[in-house]
């Protein structure tokens, strides 16, 4: 691990670069592999108290990832990979750990909204 990152590091293999936008249910991410300089995707985490909504919440999660794994098209983002064992190290050493996350393909040009 790049213990001298001035970026959170997720999971032991990428820094967190910055923020991309924020939803009732997620925070989204840009993140870059610590290997590998050019390699850059989108990190959304779930939010914890969306996840602890109800039942509704999670199924709505796995149903997102159920799609995202099923489209495959050139104007589609495609699901890098997901999980329920995110582990975010800030600079200052604090850990955050069992975090839901999604890693998606990053595409630059801002937010769909802003395009539209």
């Amino acid at each position: 691990m790049n213990t001298a990152s001035k970026h959170p590091v997720f999971n032991n293999e990428y820094e967190i670069l910055s923020s991309l936008g924020e939803g009732n249910t997620s925070k989204v991410y840009m993140a870059r592999s610590l290997t590998d300089k050019n390699k850059v995707f989108a990190l959304k985490l779930l939010k914890e108290e969306f996840l602890q909504r109800d039942a509704e919440s999670i199924k709505s999660v796995e149903q997102e990832i159920q799609i995202l794994q099923g489209l495959n098209h050139g104007n589609i983002i495609n699901i890098i990979g997901w999980g329920s064992d995110g582990t975010v190290v800030k600079p200052s050493g604090r850990k955050i750990e069992n975090l839901v996350y999604i890693q998606l393909e990053y595409v630059s040009g801002g937010l769909l909204f802003d395009v539209c």
